[in-house]
């Protein structure tokens, strides 16, 4: 009986699951999204360096969501507070993207609520008793 209890606490719940997919998911379409409104804003020298800051962001970010993915509390806290900082940020600029490019805006908000949904399913009780149960 301690065997099957101690087996599902180890288990990964679904919203763990779904919350790093959606996160991943995020990530490689706004990676994407970047490096393509960066070629379009520069050329030469300047892309270069800006593409490498970018990659660079983005890999923490990856990274993050690895964290989070293995277990890690602390990981899974960063990024709400991440979250948190860029909320008012986020709103901002997506209002004004959509004012500049319909389609664009309504891309950016996808990749925020995909992001705000991701973070949302890793504080539910399900995760939270997944993250704390860590040996």
């Amino acid at each position: 009986m301690e065997l099957i209890i101690e087996a599902t606490a180890n288990e990964r719940p679904t919203s763990v699951s779904r919350a790093v997919q959606l996160l991943f998911a995020s990530l490689a379409i706004g990676l994407i999204r970047a490096l393509f409104g960066l070629t379009q804003r520069a050329s030469g020298a300047p892309l270069i360096l800006a593409a490498l800051i970018v990659i660079a962001v983005f890999c923490l970010g990856f990274f993050l969501v690895w964290k989070i993915s293995v277990r890690r509390n602390w990981a899974r806290i960063i990024l709400l507070v991440l979250v948190l900082i860029n909320l008012p940020f986020a709103v901002l600029a997506n209002v004004a993207e959509l004012k500049q490019s319909t389609h664009s805006g309504a891309l950016s908000i996808f990749i925020e609520v995909i992001l705000w949904l991701g973070t949302y399913l890793l504080f539910t009780k399900s995760s939270n008793t997944w993250f704390r149960s860590r040996k």
